[in-house]
């Protein structure tokens, strides 16, 4: 049933937004609770870099070269980047617009070098090169959980909340040993230092990294321990002597005319969904009468909010009746500044939240218009509605999951589901304000499953730039990445690289994953996501019918093979997120057989997220299933086509809507070397 809404005590009547309209921004802050002038004063910044790039001492990027058989190996000219992380409780301030205030909030977090204290629920960014060894120590100064792991009833059972580890989403790097293994568990008082080792032919791109420990994921996640981890090179596409074509980093296109790269940002949303509580344990506020939560939640002065329990996750407590905001780069409804208009920008969005969808869109401000942080979020949508005008502004997918598309696809707005990234190139053609949106969308298209109104994430100010507000931004783009191409490019692969330009932004020549054939296939797997309850009426979450066991292997793969996987929910709809080895999406069926992932305009609202993914490679993808559990009633059919390269070892795949993993909807993965007659190779001891 639909959650009660709290009484009109925060809610000012949508009717005086006329009167309020009419205010000028000098006498809103005037007027307005000293909350409120301060998060007027808030500004978008990049998230902290654990160590400047700058003072890392890395030479300057060359091609990556094909070694020849025989020949010694190259020296690892890249060094070793050491990072240290604590995990400590940490009490902060977090934006409410409910109340136009300052929430005290008291969260787990990472702390490292260049951490803001004004912004402690943000990790810290890690920046990489493609052969490259970074060294990443966890501390973990939480409190200690004495019998944490003996009084549960089940792995399932969301559990030992001050136990972590960490987990490198999307990098392809090992799964075993100190690398990105999920499996270790790291207690409070305990060190561990793990080591990523990038190879040479890793993709640049947009990645991210959080805490993977069974049990206490999602409540650690929604913390906001998560930050972005992102893969930088120049590297150029080339062709070897025996033909071989050897891709390049798209970052070498993303230049100005002037030979600059486009500014780069990184977009962090995270959705920490805090709560205070009643004496009696209850999430405030508490009507007695009804037996339940109001929406939305509220922290009364002098309480501090935390998140010490899974009931702040699932369908009574979803992130929609709690009424928080997502955030950017830890900062709620921030400025974002320092763009130019008339340029591009590139914009790395990472969802870093747990369970609700984000879309990303841009507007115009209406001129004059009452600073949003300034009126109540009940008066939001009306705000809105009011004064983010016109048709949203265009921007171009590069990339998804940190992995160049083969062409990039215009679009009006950007959908995120948990564990997504997009990289953006964006565009503000006028000086002026833009509001950033994350849309109204149909129940469909949301983890939450209902029909939600559009919230306002951020404004961009755009200060006067030289091009002509007149200029078509797409031929523009165009021109200054064939440009880009003509300063660094040469021969063969230059003519090919800007006719791919010429032809809707094509960029074959910067996919580093080849495409899987038909005739490459060498078997098939089929996942099928599933909540049921028990005898008890409790809800189990499963894969192919079965819930989580840490010690139970449920896919033994062979190193070199390449399956077809197909993917299907019996409820709701589910993103699969599977480690190591992304996947190339072969087809999305809706529930009527129709292929909804060409570039064709879909058919109805909640396909708009699947437009264009064919041939993409995704490491995280949504899997829909928009009606109930009876035949042709929403439950889509996903294809997607994967290889298990140069990695064995045991990992998992899961929705990463991550209560659901943490309550059982996980599978173990191990990858095996062949043994050359079909079967596993084992070895003697």
């Amino acid at each position: 049933m639909p959650i009660p809404k709290r009484p009109a005590d925060l809610r000012r009547s949508r009717a005086g937004l006329a009167a309020l309209a009419t205010l000028t921004l000098p006498a809103l802050l005037a007027a307005a609770p000293a909350g409120a002038q301060d998060a007027a004063l808030r500004r978008f910044a990049n998230p902290p870099v654990a160590l400047p790039e700058a003072s890392l001492g890395v030479p300057p990027p060359s091609s990556l070269v094909e070694q020849k058989r025989g020949a010694v190996a190259a020296p690892d000219t890249r060094g070793t980047i050491v990072y240290d992380f604590d995990i400590r409780m940490v009490e902060g301030k977090i934006y409410n617009p409910w109340t136009k205030t300052d929430d005290t909030v008291k969260l787990r977090a990472y702390q490292g070098t260049m951490v803001d204290p004004a912004v402690p629920f943000l990790a810290p960014t890690i920046t990489m090169k493609p052969d490259q060894t970074a060294r990443i120590t966890l501390n973990n100064r939480l409190e200690p959980e004495p019998g944490c792991e003996r009084n549960i009833l089940s792995v399932n059972v969301p559990h030992c909340f001050n136990t972590t580890n960490l987990h490198s989403h999307g990098l392809w790097v090992s799964p075993t040993g100190n690398s990105d293994n999920v499996m270790i568990t790291i207690k409070p008082g305990v060190s561990f230092q793990y080591e990523y080792n990038v190879p040479n032919d890793h993709p640049a791109g947009t990645f991210w990294y959080h805490p993977h420990n069974h049990g206490s994921t999602a409540l650690q996640v929604s913390s906001g321990m998560a930050g972005a981890l992102i893969i930088k090179d120049e590297r150029k596409p080339f062709v070897t002597g025996e033909g071989r074509k050897v891709p390049g980093d798209i970052d070498i296109l993303l230049k100005d005319s002037k030979g600059e790269a486009f500014p780069d940002k990184a977009i962090v949303f995270e959705q920490v969904q805090y709560a205070c509580r009643d004496a009696e344990g209850h999430i405030e506020p508490w009507d007695k009468s009804l037996g339940v939560t109001l929406s939305p939640w509220d922290c009364e002065k002098g309480q501090v909010g935390q998140i010490t329990s899974y009931d702040q996750f699932g369908p009574n407590t979803q992130w929609q009746n709690s009424g928080r905001f997502t955030s950017i780069n830890g900062r709620v409804q921030p400025l974002i500044d320092g763009v130019t208009a008339g340029r591009f920008e590139r914009w790395r969005l990472i969802h870093a939240g747990v369970r609700e969808t984000v879309n990303v869109q841009f507007q115009r401000l209406k001129p004059g218009a009452p600073d949003a942080r300034t009126v109540a979020a009940a008066d939001q949508p009306a705000w809105i509605a009011a004064n983010c005008q016109g048709a949203p502004l265009p921007s171009w997918e590069i990339a998804l999951d940190g992995l160049t598309r083969a062409q990039a696809r215009q679009t009006a707005r950007s959908i995120l589901q948990p564990g997504y990234r997009v990289d953006l190139v964006t565009y503000f053609p006028d000086e002026g304000s833009y509001c950033v949106l994350d849309s109204s969308s149909t129940g469909s298209a949301n983890v939450s499953a209902t029909d939600k109104e559009a919230r306002l994430l951020g404004v961009v100010q755009a200060t006067k730039g030289t091009a002509p507000s007149s200029a078509d931004p797409a031929a523009l783009l165009r021109d200054q990445m064939t440009e880009a191409a003509r300063r660094t490019l040469d021969g063969a692969v230059l003519e090919e690289v800007v006719a791919g330009l010429a032809n809707n932004l094509r960029l074959e020549n910067f996919v580093w994953h080849k495409t899987v054939e038909e005739k490459e296939l060498t078997g098939a797997q089929e996942l099928v996501f599933n909540i049921t309850t028990d005898p008890s009426g409790n809800a189990v979450f499963q894969v192919n019918g079965e819930s989580f066991q840490p010690n139970r292997i449920d896919r033994d793969l062979l190193l070199g093979s390449v399956d077809q996987w197909t993917l299907t929910s019996e409820l709701a709809s589910h993103p699969f997120h599977i480690h190591v080895n992304p996947f190339q999406i072969v087809e999305i069926r809706n529930n009527e057989g129709v292929d909804v992932s060409g570039n064709a305009l879909p058919a109805n609202a909640a396909d708009e997220q699947y437009r264009g993914l064919k041939g993409t490679w995704k490491d995280t993808l949504w899997v829909q299933n928009a009606g109930s559990s009876t035949p042709n009633k929403g439950k889509y059919t996903v294809v997607v086509r994967t290889r298990y390269q140069r990695y064995i070892g045991e990992f998992v795949l899961h929705c990463h809507i991550l209560d659901h993993e943490d309550q059982g909807m996980m599978q173990n993965v191990r990858i095996s070397v062949p043994d050359g007659k079909g079967g596993i190779a084992h070895a003697h001891h």
